[in-house]
């Protein structure tokens, strides 16, 4: 789903920088202060290549593989927990010297990392966008089917099946859009997971780590603080709302309520990067002009 708008613009740049005893890779563009974009689970920085463009001018447009996603290193053992992908995050923003003026653009699990970078690093955030993403502690409890597969994805008959089967990554890429992705950006989410067994075993930790009645605990507890920070933190913020989303009902109205922010609603399912790219664009470059 190429957008029209971005169509003849200069794409990121991929790129590699050794963080701790891995690599990460990334997509860059423009100048100015950094500008984050930060993508969740299965994607990788592919996910931001229709948004970034529209605010090439307005910064220096980031977008980094998670560790273990994307073309990003793996690691050896079963590390892929929230406190790992936080730990390669801040290393990461130390190579890179994102350090100060931070705007950073969260979806998914990428949104929680943002809000967790952002309330250990407050002083150095200029604005935080966000969609999609868990705003409160209690998002794996409900919808129903929500907190059913995160049950499902903790027995072995869940492990196997993600780690061996394709069910998830159709869930992924075709039930979180509202029009089937064409052949090229399917291929480019797929080929990272090509290979079956513990190569997919990102995917299956993080939908593990999502918190159903407060476990993991930990993750619980990270959550619940970043939080309550948003909850009372002045920062600029966008509110990305989908019509079709899963940021719903009481976790939609949570978020509604923190202070000084931007709202905006787009037609999209989850993925609201592959159905609206030029309605988010807009309203990321409208909200960041606003910014000081």
């Amino acid at each position: 789903m190429t957008d029209a708008s971005t169509a003849g613009q200069p794409e990121p740049v991929k790129q590699t920088v050794a963080v701790l005893d891995s690599v990460m890779s990334y997509r860059e563009m423009g100048e100015g202060d950094p500008v984050l974009f930060l993508h969740g689970n299965p994607m990788s920085s592919y996910l931001w290549r229709n948004i970034m463009p529209w605010v090439q001018d307005l910064g220096r447009c980031i977008a980094p593989d998670l560790i273990g996603m994307g073309d990003s290193g793996r690691l050896d053992e079963d590390r892929y927990r929230y406190r790992t992908h936080r730990r390669y995050l801040d290393a990461f923003c130390a190579e890179l010297a994102i350090e100060d003026r931070v705007v950073i653009v969260g979806h998914d699990w990428g949104g929680a990392l943002g809000f967790d970078w952002a309330h250990r690093h407050p002083n150095a955030v200029k604005g935080i966008a966000y969609g999609e993403t868990l705003v409160h502690p209690t998002v794996g409890d409900a919808p129903a089917e929500r907190a059913e597969l995160v049950r499902f994805a903790r027995s072995d008959a869940g492990e196997a099946a993600i780690l061996h089967g394709d069910f998830l990554l159709d869930i992924f890429l075709r039930e979180s859009v509202l029009r089937p992705l064409d052949a090229e950006a399917e291929r480019q989410y797929r080929s990272v997971w090509a290979e079956s067994g513990e190569s997919r075993r990102p995917i299956l930790t993080w939908l593990r780590e999502v918190p159903s009645y407060g476990e993991p605990h930990d993750v619980y507890q990270a959550i619940d603080s970043y939080a309550q920070w948003m909850a009372t933190s002045p920062v600029p913020k966008l509110l990305i709302v989908t019509s079709q989303g899963q940021l719903t009902g009481p976790n939609l109205e949570f978020c509604r309520a923190w202070p000084n922010q931007t709202e905006v609603t787009v037609d999209a399912k989850h993925f609201f990067q592959e159905d609206a790219p030029e309605a988010v664009g807009r309203a990321l470059r409208e909200w960041l002009q606003l910014l000081s």
